[in-house]
């Protein structure tokens, strides 16, 4: 009777466990846009609380004062660069609305040169009032614009309000988080958080040095070759460093347009001087930067890019590679250290003995 009790419960266990997973997996994928916000912050409350930690390690401070200054350092930071060049980035900005046109009308002269290039203009209207939308539909455009500005600003205050909560008592949410698990499991489960903690730090400090040194050297370079709006293109190739092996191809495209409008050889210079600066980052810069903290492999980085980006949009590309490198945390401590290579210790030792 005991073993028909004990079998049944363990049944039972196993069907409940599944379901859990099954549910999961449901509302991740009908949700995944809340995990996601969910994710960011937990990723801004990580970098709260790496300088919170630096603060009351290297000043001896209380780590509430601790947090409320490197709160007040990140967005002093955030508000002093924009009143610093915004005016200028601002300007150059509007002069790009009208340099871009430019630079692809260029573009489409250049293909009319040849037939394929020809057959390719062919297909695009000539009157723009075809593709343009109508009085009511750009109304409905615009209203829908201004849903989407109000729909963002209101989950960037979300993300901020939950991880400045997340920040100030971290240990109230990861030790709760651990009571979820049996309690033989519970140190554990604490010892990996702590390395996902650890590793998402690591990254967000590689990243935003990698970040800034590329929009540091790409602002000299194009001022040095005398690309105009250097700037306000510098600006996108450092915001768009954040999304590995994407977003550097991204920023490249409006430089090397703007390049256009001045001439052919302007646009050369700009390949170089871009071209070099990713050269320099992807083999000297990253590896160095990155060697003891996280190395994602870059086409599983590039697979996982595109998927979330697929599923999520832009979004799920901002975040596939902290969640990645998550995730290959928790394989690693979860899957093959305390499954695969606890199942194989005990075999290899009866081999020996």
């Amino acid at each position: 009777m005991a073993d028909i009790y004990t079998y049944s419960r363990r049944v039972a266990t196993a069907a409940l466990i599944v379901l859990l997973m099954l549910a999961g997996f449901y509302l991740l994928g009908r949700h995944a846009y809340f995990f996601l916000l969910v994710f960011a912050a937990i990723l801004l409350a990580v970098l709260f609380c790496g300088m919170t930690d630096w603060l009351t390690d290297k000043l001896h401070l209380k780590r509430g004062l601790a947090l409320l200054l490197a709160v007040l350092f990140f967005f002093g930071v955030i508000v002093a660069a924009f009143w610093l060049i915004a005016p200028t980035v601002s300007r150059q900005i509007q002069e790009m609305k009208q340099t871009i046109p430019q630079a692809l009308s260029q573009v489409e002269n250049w293909l009319s040169q040849y037939g394929w290039g020809q057959k390719l203009i062919n297909k695009v209207p000539d009157d723009i009032s075809k593709v343009m939308p109508k009085q009511d539909a750009l109304l409905s455009n615009l209203s829908g614009a201004f849903s989407t500005t109000l729909s963002f600003l209101a989950d960037f205050a979300i993300v901020i309000i939950t991880a400045l909560f997340l920040a100030s008592s971290p240990k109230l949410y990861t030790v709760g988080l651990t009571k979820l698990f049996p309690v033989r499991s519970r140190s554990r489960i604490m010892e990996v958080l702590g390395q996902c903690y650890s590793t998402l730090k690591s990254w967000l400090v590689g990243m935003l040095s990698a970040m800034a040194i590329i929009g540091v050297s790409t602002a000299i370079g194009y001022s040095l070759i005398g690309l105009p709006l250097a700037f306000a293109l510098a600006l996108i190739a450092f915001f768009l460093a954040f999304i590995p092996n994407v977003g550097p191809w991204i920023a490249g495209v409006p430089a090397v347009l703007v390049g256009l409008t001045v001439g052919p050889q302007m646009a050369l210079y700009v390949l170089l001087v871009y071209g070099g600066v990713q050269l320099v980052e992807s083999y000297v810069i990253t590896p160095i930067i990155f060697q003891k903290t996280v190395d994602l492999p870059p086409a599983l980085l590039l697979f996982f890019q595109v998927l979330l980006g697929i599923l999520q949009g832009a979004l799920g590309l901002l975040l596939a590679a902290p969640i990645l490198a998550v995730l290959m945390v928790l394989v690693n401590e979860l899957y093959i250290k305390d499954v695969l290579e606890a199942e194989a210790a005990p075999a290899a030792e009866g081999k020996q003995v």
